[in-house]
């Protein structure tokens, strides 16, 4: 990767339709000059807590503070090992303060960042939350659950089906909190323009499933996929606090009008990230200090640990059209408060490109209407409950 090169990101977060407080927390920090950016590059971060009372919301609060902190200070050190460091320090932090308070008893935290380096993307994690790449119609699941059913799995005593059924999805073997934990590395993998990287807490990638995660961030600006995705979630019941983080490589075109989101410009050649000029030492001292490009890794040697396609196919416009009718008739029977007409709009419209054989219109406009309907529950609910 370049320094000039243009990145998109965009995250939402939510408490879903069942808990009262959110213990995700999220961190997107952006190199403040291209010295920064050679040695360390840009972090983003997804960290879902865990234990009674604050204690999960403090633990991955901990985290998404301390961890970049750490990382981008760090003076020596490639960016893997320094990243690894920064994990291992925070989660004995973590472990003092739970010591220390015994409300916070059992308070630990998953992590999961993504770097773009100059080299490619490194994936550091911890714990369940996820790290996906989408690429030319197909999405990769770059990190391993540390889970018991995944673990059970990988040691061969269960088939993935087996420990779907009988295994708790939700058990964790591996966490920051404790005095000392391991650290999973993947890359530095190749990074091509377009591609796409999704970080998600399991309230997310346990309702909607790859290939859907896929279809929204491939083909809609990550602003629009993050929110379509988080109330997609809602929908299918937001049993828990949901977190996506969305970064897309290179412009965002508009798939109608063939325009690129000037919101988005990339960094114009002799410009940093904020698009102020960069001088002629940092434009020299980018040249001359840009690491060799890395050996591009075969699908093999790549830790793809799930991969499938992600097209916008019929099945996946049935069941989501059929997801968000549904949620509507009960809005009407439940007289949420929807702007209706606004509703009627977007449904005529899904209409319209239903018949033109516009799957991807179709799709926006599903999105559109997910996001209306699941902030309506989301009132309705907590009406309902005060």
């Amino acid at each position: 990767m370049n320094w000039d090169d243009t990145i998109i990101d965009a995250s939402a977060t939510d408490t879903g339709m069942r808990r009262r407080n959110n213990q995700d927390s999220h961190a997107t920090v952006r190199a403040a000059n291209v010295e920064t950016w050679r040695r360390r590059g840009h972090l983003f971060m997804v960290a879902d807590g865990m234990g009674a009372h604050a204690a999960g919301e403090l633990a991955s609060k901990m985290a998404c503070d301390l961890i970049p902190h750490s990382y981008m200070k760090a003076k020596a050190g490639a960016p893997g090992e320094a990243i690894a460091k920064a994990f291992r320090e925070v989660s004995s932090q973590i472990h003092v303060r739970a010591a220390a308070n015994r409300d916070f008893d059992g308070m630990g935290t998953t992590c999961t960042s993504l770097l773009l380096l100059p080299e490619g993307a490194l994936v550091a994690h911890v714990g369940d939350s996820r790290a996906y790449r989408i690429r030319d119609g197909r999405i990769d699941q770059l990190s391993f659950d540390h889970s018991l059913v995944w673990e059970l799995v990988r040691r061969n005593h269960l088939t993935r089906e087996q420990a779907n059924v009988s295994i708790p999805k939700n058990v964790i073997t591996r966490s920051l909190g404790p005095a000392e934990v391991d650290v999973d590395l993947e890359g530095p993998l190749a990074v091509r323009e377009g591609d796409v990287y999704l970080l998600c807490s399991d309230g997310l990638s346990g309702p909607v499933e790859d290939p859907e995660l896929g279809a929204f961030a491939a083909h809609f600006h990550p602003r629009d996929a993050s929110r379509y995705l988080l109330h997609l979630a809602n929908l299918r019941g937001g049993l828990d606090n949901i977190t996506v983080v969305i970064v897309r490589i290179g412009p965002w075109v508009d798939p109608e009008s063939g325009e690129i989101d000037q919101r988005d410009a990339p960094a114009a050649k002799g410009r940093d990230a904020n698009g102020a000029p960069r001088s002629w030492k940092d434009r020299l001292l980018a040249r001359l200090t840009a690491p060799k490009a890395p050996q591009t890794l075969t699908a093999e040697e790549e830790h793809r640990y799930r991969s499938c396609e992600c097209p916008i196919g019929d099945k996946l416009l049935d069941d989501l059209g059929r997801l968000v009718e549904g949620t509507r008739e009960t809005a009407i029977a439940q007289a949420w408060s929807v702007d209706w007409p606004r509703l009627a709009e977007h449904r005529r419209k899904l209409h319209e490109a239903q018949d033109a054989g516009q799957r991807r219109l179709v799709l926006r406009e599903i999105g559109e209407m997910a996001s209306m309907l699941g902030q309506a529950g989301r009132f309705h609910r907590k009406q309902v409950a005060t």
